[in-house]
């Protein structure tokens, strides 16, 4: 039976893509330097400084520093997105539904402490979540299994009793490693790589999704 819903953050809980991107372009312009590549979704899920070996030119990461470009460039998303967020479609009923069935929620994220504090905030939807598991509290982020692994735990539930839900194809790997169900959302990638990926099926949003519906899914 399905006692725990997990839902990764960035592209799942909202649509806050743009702002990410803007951000490491406004850190570019601010630095004087060009991104040696665009950032993209396959970079979708990663710790921020796997991105930044990859997508900032040697000499500005040796000259700054990794721990500091990954602080400043997501200051710089906050500000960005401050007063700009809404959750998807859907979200905070199914997290109503959810509390009223006893059903535990949490976040995993390969984000920082402060943006999952951040969107829970601005989303008000922090009395929903049990827990959550960010990128300080692990040493491999997704397609590692290792963020649904620590956040069923924290759950104190089987990965097997709990729906993971994500819009990037790294999560849904990490969700299917785990033992999870997972469900995609196609925020940030087609519902048919979602699936091929593993995920049982994929949503736009979380518009008519209840714990009943998902539990008659998953018993199947």
């Amino acid at each position: 039976m399905i006692k725990g819903l997990i839902f990764d953050m960035d592209g799942t809980l909202v649509v806050n893509i743009s702002y990410h991107l803007r951000a490491f372009d406004v850190q570019a312009e601010r630095h004087g330097y060009s991104l040696v590549r665009p950032v993209t979704s396959d970079f979708f899920g990663w710790h921020n400084f796997d991105i930044m070996k990859i997508v900032v030119p040697p000499e500005f990461v040796e000259k700054i520093g990794l721990q500091q470009l990954s602080d400043e460039k997501e200051a710089l998303y906050r500000e960005l997105y401050a007063g700009h967020v809404e959750p998807v479609a859907g979200l905070v009923d199914l997290l109503r539904d959810a509390s009223a069935n006893g059903v535990s929620c949490a976040i995993g994220s390969a984000g920082i402490r402060e943006n999952v504090e951040f969107i829970m905030s601005e989303c008000r939807i922090r009395e929903y979540i049990g827990a959550y598991v960010c990128s300080e509290d692990v040493t491999r982020c997704k397609p590692d299994p290792e963020i649904f692994l620590k956040a069923c735990e924290r759950l104190h539930l089987a990965p097997s009793e709990c729906v993971v839900f994500e819009d990037a194809v790294s999560g849904i790997r990490a969700a299917v490693a785990a033992g999870c169900h997972a469900v995609g959302v196609t925020t940030t990638s087609p519902s048919e790589r979602l699936v091929e990926c593993g995920a049982a099926f994929a949503v736009n949003d979380f518009r008519g999704l209840t714990v009943e519906s998902l539990r008659e899914r998953f018993s199947e």
